[in-house]
Formats: structure tokens, C-alpha cells, sequence
């Protein structure tokens, strides 16, 4: 019967393992606790070298043991082929649905309110909403207009008459030069055809006058009719049917908004300023609606916020059966990153030593389901959802340990499922 000897570095981190077992599980307690990040990360590095150490002391085991003949061959493991696939980083943030057309319509005469339309009815552009008492006046507009047909009749009797005294005055006048008639009849229609013409000044002067007591009037009425600025959904009844409202201060009647074309604003950290531009393809979620729409970036704002090292930008959505609200929170993934031809295996396979270096195991000499794992250490880029990208130490074709791959050694024996 053969005889195996475990190192005495084994035997004496194993025992150091266990005494030191409880106090390091009180630390461990103490520094969750506490919240102590430094010592956290300290606390960590001391289990990943001792890791490191209890690793490289198995892996000489392991090579005594095959050197005396036991079979050291670990369980069945999972392997992926690499292969250069398309691979896309997602910057994800939180915006909210904005409507440029969201208004409180307001009064602009004093009065009592009759109001025509309710909460959740739509309205188009134009549309008489409402209208205020005019106290009597309508009737003084109408009065009016009646001084403005009064005097451009005149006017116009005004001006047949001048017409009448030009005529007398221009037969005269040749008359006068041929030496025919007096010089009396000759100045008295001169007189007349003069005092016509400022007679017609006067009449063009009331008829002004008249006309602007009217619009003046007429504006005034104007503001008693409420009409819709543009086409929307009557969101909220302010003040009610039968309500007294006011110009100055102005009363809010209703909101309105508009159910089209809306936006979602967000603010996206500065670091991702040069990789975000307009035209940049983006996917939003509503999670409320448990609906997804895809967009495009409308607007990069010029400000970076001091206090959050942000800057805005917009996103246009439109709104097809008007089930997106203002202000509907919403999840914004940008792609901010395409690399067509990249390696990329499941974050979870990448693991880190105690200088902080990622590798990974690789099935090599395979044989059949047999092989020997091997660490390798790669350098990372991006990282998406599930995946990492590796920028080096791996190349297609290498077959990644997946399942199983935790608890290896370097140069273990391993089987292939």
C-alpha cells in the first residue's frame, strides 16, 4: 500500500485556516457592521492571497499524487468555443416623458364662466372651450359697428358732393382762363371744391375714429370666447362651470395637453459625452406599460451640470393610441459601443487573483472528453449585461471553461461533458 504525504505548508495553512477561522469571521461581522469599505477590500485580498497560496499548494499535491498513481482527474466541466461575434455596450439610464404642448389655459376677461367641455375629452385646435359673460358687451359691439356704417355713409355723401364741387370748380377755372364769366363764380367754386376737400378729411377722420371704438370693443369681446390653442386632451377642470374669473391676476380654466409627438428627457453622465450624439439609436421601456419603443437621440445638450456632471438629451417618442403620459417614467439604454468582430464569454467565467489580474481556465490537450485546464490571464473592454469582451490573451477558437470551472487548479485534469 502506497503512503501519501501532505507538504508541511499544507498542514500548516490548513491549521492557520482554522484558528484564525472565528476571529476572522468576527472581523468580518465587525466590518459589514461598521460599513468599513477599505477594510472590506483589505479583508478581501487577504482571502484571495490565501487562495492564491491554498491554489498553488493543491496544484503540488496534485502533481504528487499523479506521480505516485492516483488519478486526480476532476469532475465533468462545461466548455465554450470562442468565436469572434458582434458585441454592443448599453449605457442605461432613467429619463421622463416631457410634452412641449402642456398648458394651463387661462382667462383674459372678468366675468362668469360657461364652460363646454370636461375632463378627458379631446379637443382640436381652435375649438371653443368656453366663454366669459360679456356684461352687455356684445351689444356695444354691435352698437358700434352701426357708428361705423353711419359715418362711412356720410362719407360717402361727403365725397359725391366734392365730386360735384370739382367738377364746378375745373368748368370755372377754364372759363376763367378763356376771359368767360366772372371772377366771382370763378373764386366761389374754388371755396366750395376747397371746403370739400377738408369735409371729406373730417368724415375719413370720424369713420377712423368709429371703426377703432369698434375693434377696441371687438377685442375686448374676442377675449370672452375661450378657444383651445392647439389639439389635445382637456387633462384637468380647474374652475368649474358657473365660476367668476378674472384677467389680472389671470384664472387658470383648464390644462391642456397634447397626447402626439412627445419626448423623454434624461440626464446621461458626463464620461459618455463623446460616444453620445445626435442620431444615436436608443431603446426605451416604459415599465408602467411593460412596452418598448425604439428612437433615436433628437438633442445633446451643451451644459454639463456642475452639481451631477450631467448633461441632457432628448429622445422623441411617438404615441399611437395616446397610452404614453407626461411624466411616465422611463428606462433608456443607449448603444454607446459596437465592436462587430469581438471575443466575449459570461462575466461569471472571469475571475480575479489577489493582484487584482482577471483570467480564465481553458480546456487544452483534448482528448476525447479528457483534457487539462489552463489558466490564462486576459485583459477585459466593455461589459454588456452578461457578457465581457476580451481584448487580449484569448483567440477564437479557444475552448473557455464554463461550468465547473471554480474550483480548478492550474493543470488539473478535467473531463468534458
Amino acid at each position: 500500500m502506497k503512503k501519501i504525504f501532505l507538504p508541511i505548508a499544507l498542514l500548516l495553512t490548513l491549521a492557520a485556516c482554522k484558528k484564525e477561522g472565528a476571529t476572522q469571521n468576527k472581523t468580518l461581522q465587525a466590518l459589514i457592521k461598521t460599513k468599513d469599505v477599505k477594510g472590506l477590500q483589505a479583508y478581501k485580498d487577504r482571502q484571495k492571497a490565501k487562495l492564491d497560496s491554498l491554489n498553488n499548494i493543491m496544484s503540488e499535491v496534485d502533481k504528487n499524487l499523479t506521480a505516485l498513481g492516483v488519478n486526480q482527474t476532476t469532475g465533468y466541466v462545461s466548455v465554450l468555443k470562442l468565436q469572434e461575434t458582434s458585441f454592443a455596450h448599453n449605457v442605461e439610464i432613467q429619463g421622463s416623458v416631457i410634452t412641449d404642448q402642456d398648458v394651463k389655459v387661462q382667462s383674459q376677461f372678468n366675468g362668469t364662466l360657461t364652460l363646454y367641455v370636461k375632463e378627458g375629452q379631446r379637443v382640436n385646435k381652435g375649438q371653443v372651450i368656453g366663454r366669459i359673460a360679456d356684461g352687455g358687451l356684445n351689444d356695444q359691439h354691435k352698437q358700434a359697428l352701426i357708428q361705423v356704417s353711419a359715418a362711412n355713409a356720410q362719407l360717402q355723401q361727403i365725397k359725391s358732393q366734392a365730386n360735384l364741387a370739382r367738377i364746378t370748380y375745373e368748368k370755372q377755372s377754364a372759363l376763367w382762363k378763356q376771359k368767360i364769366g366772372s371772377e366771382y363764380q370763378y373764386l366761389q367754386a374754388k371755396t366750395n371744391y376747397e371746403s370739400a376737400q377738408k369735409q371729406i378729411a373730417a368724415a375719413q377722420s370720424q369713420v377712423a375714429a368709429t371703426q377703432k371704438a369698434a375693434d377696441a370693443i371687438r377685442a375686448n369681446l374676442v377675449k370672452t370666447t375661450i378657444v383651445a390653442p392647439f389639439s389635445g386632451v382637456i387633462d384637468k377642470v380647474i374652475t368649474q362651470n358657473g365660476q367668476a374669473v378674472s384677467a389680472a391676476p389671470a384664472t387658470d380654466i383648464v390644462k391642456l395637453i397634447s397626447l402626439g409627438v412627445m419626448r423623454v428627457e434624461a440626464k446621461v453622465p458626463e464620461t459618455y459625452l463623446a460616444n453620445v450624439k445626435p442620431g444615436t439609436g436608443v431603446e426605451i421601456n416604459f415599465p408602467a406599460l411593460n412596452k418598448s419603443v425604439k428612437s433615436s437621440v433628437r438633442l445633446v445638450g451643451n451644459y454639463i451640470d456642475p452639481a451631477t456632471r450631467t448633461f441632457i438629451i432628448q429622445v422623441p417618442v411617438s404615441n399611437e393610441g395616446g397610452y404614453i403620459k407626461p411624466n411616465l417614467l422611463a428606462q433608456i439604454k443607449i448603444q454607446d459601443y459596437v465592436n462587430p468582430s469581438a471575443l466575449q464569454i459570461p462575466a461569471q467565467y472571469i475571475y480575479e487573483d489577489a493582484a487584482h489580474k482577471s483570467y480564465v481556465f481553458v480546456a487544452t490537450n483534448i482528448n476525447g472528453e479528457n483534457g487539462v485546464a489552463k489558466k490564462v490571464y486576459v485583459e477585459t473592454g466593455q461589459k454588456s449585461e452578461n457578457s465581457v469582451e476580451i481584448t487580449k490573451g484569448l483567440k477564437s477558437g479557444d475552448m473557455i471553461i464554463t461550468d465547473g470551472s471554480k474550483t480548478l487548479i492550474e493543470g488539473q485534469k478535467i473531463k468534458i461533458s
